[in-house]
């Protein structure tokens, strides 16, 4: 990993009072979309990886800000993963800007449930530049 100051690119679940945490890292805006989406998986369950996705979907969003787009963005695969009972683990972003993204997400039916997660919430949300990429704690209501 190099120098004891970077941040590890990917994400870590933290400990919360309430509900479930995580701090997501990335290189750019599109990693950090990616990353919070397989560490919400991630604590939902385990995706059933065995051949290609079965499940796709494509859509679009638009928000005032990067940080509203990335709470729509979660919000939209849980409620995607739950009508569909999906887990997702293929997420292609086609375009992404600070308040707006089209994407196909893909996935199998979800194998194993570790916990159900109501919400990504705007608790203390924040996408903060560092020196090595992006950084962001997102809670989840769970």
């Amino acid at each position: 990993m190099g120098q004891g100051s970077e941040k590890p690119v990917g994400f870590e679940e933290l400990e919360h009072t309430a509900d479930v945490a995580l701090r997501v890292y990335g290189r750019d805006l599109q990693e950090i979309f990616v990353r919070a989406a397989e560490g919400m998986f991630h604590l939902i369950g385990d995706c059933g990886r065995d051949g290609p996705p079965h499940f796709e979907n494509d859509f679009r969003l638009e928000a005032p800000d990067r940080e509203s787009l990335l709470i729509d963005w979660l919000n939209e695969l849980l409620y995607l993963s739950e009508i569909q009972d999906v887990c997702y683990y293929v997420f292609d972003i086609h375009n992404l800007a600070s308040t707006a993204l089209e994407a196909r997400v893909s996935g199998n039916s979800l194998t194993l449930h570790k916990r159900a997660i109501k919400a990504a919430t705007f608790h203390e949300l924040r996408i903060e530049e560092m020196p090595n990429g992006l950084e962001v704690t997102i809670v989840f209501d769970v």
